[in-house]
């Protein structure tokens, strides 16, 4: 019997950049002109979001939540170094970039010797500063081993239990990792010690009906459901489909000789994906109910929330985190540590777990 590890981080893209760069999105609403009346002024935003938003633009609230979150990620970090893992499974979402119009799966493995990362590639184009905090060119290419072999079991073991996983041998549409894979071994290695674990990537289709029509983005403010030519695209996993994958993962990893430490990888909720905040900052009562359940280790009421809960509190990315409620629900594995970040003004509110074996 083999142990498992569980942990949990953000891979928030604004981490990578210099604190001043990490508001820009919300500099952005208020100069376009596109906040409606009750939000067009930093006057009229929530107490919390102001006092982020300070006399500096958020840039002081900024260096605090980056701070917050390396220290927090460090704590991540040593845990997997003690526990030297055989390999990490890093559950993440794709936004249109290896899954796009001609393929969309639920969720899909990564089997390959190897993974290349382009971490700052997609951070630009969404119009971020080029300089990044470590001073690395634009073009910069990281290279991590694959772990097939244990990607191959796994996959078996799947079908057998009727979980029908997609798979891939190679990345579609793009030669590098997606940006949850490529920020998460970027900020695990946030220190430049080396990252010397196999991965095993498991791309989640966690924006389901939003994934074509926001073509990985913002969803489209213009283009509401009812709106002509609107195309419902068909959802996202449910929850308790996720909730149980990691249920099976668990029991198979465990049952396996391979130590494997399992990642959830997202923030909580997102702004840019709640409609009744307009897209502009995330629901933060659900992000501390969904953290008070995962702190206590008391997974199973995750399973129970339907994929409409999830959105409705711009929680998409959430599903990212399932597979690893599921598997750390099977083991009877609570965290030890789980805190939560919360943030008005950063886009999302960020947690970081780990969960030891017993």
């Amino acid at each position: 019997m083999a142990d498992i590890l569980g942990l949990g981080l953000s891979h928030f893209g604004g981490f990578m950049f210099p604190d001043e760069d990490m508001a820009s999105r919300i500099r952005a609403r208020l100069d376009d002109g596109s906040l409606p009346a009750m939000l067009d002024h930093p006057s009229k935003w929530p107490e919390a979001m102001r006092e982020e938003w300070g006399s500096d633009d958020g840039t002081s609230f900024a260096k605090q939540h980056k701070a917050q979150y390396f220290d927090g990620l460090d704590r991540v970090r040593a845990a997997l170094d003690a526990f030297k893992p055989d390999a990490v499974i890093i559950f993440g979402d794709d936004q249109y970039e290896c899954f796009r119009e001609d393929l969309v799966p639920p969720y899909c493995v990564f089997v390959a010797d190897e993974f290349r990362c382009k971490p700052y590639f997609r951070a630009r184009l969404f119009g971020a500063d080029q300089r990044n905090i470590w001073d690395d060119p634009f073009e910069t290419v990281f290279t991590h081993r694959g772990a097939p072999e244990i990607a191959g079991h796994l996959l078996r073991a799947l079908m057998e239990r009727e979980f029908d996983p997609a798979y891939s041998y190679k990345l579609p549409h793009q030669e590098f990792l997606g940006h949850a894979f490529a920020n998460t071994l970027l900020y695990l290695d946030h220190r430049r010690t080396g990252f010397p674990y196999p991965v095993i990537p498991v791309a989640i289709n966690a924006y389901g009906a939003d994934l074509i029509r926001s073509k990985g983005g913002y969803v489209p403010q213009d283009n509401p459901p009812g709106s002509p030519g609107w195309l419902p695209d068909p959802p996202a996993p449910s929850p308790k489909r996720c909730f149980d994958l990691g249920i099976a993962i668990g029991e198979i990893l465990k049952a396996s000789p391979w130590r494997v430490a399992l990642i959830g990888s997202a923030s909580f909720s997102h702004g840019f994906l709640t409609e009744k905040n307009q897209y502009f900052y995330p629901d933060i009562a659900s992000d501390r109910a969904r953290h008070a359940e995962l702190a206590a280790g008391n997974y199973a009421p995750w399973r129970e929330l339907s994929i409409e809960t999830l959105q409705e509190a711009g929680q998409h990315e959430l599903l990212n985190w399932y597979p690893l409620a599921g598997a750390m629900h099977a083991l009877g594995q609570p965290p030890i540590y789980c805190e939560l970040l919360e943030s008005h003004l950063m886009n999302s509110s960020k947690c970081i777990a780990v969960m030891p074996p017993g």
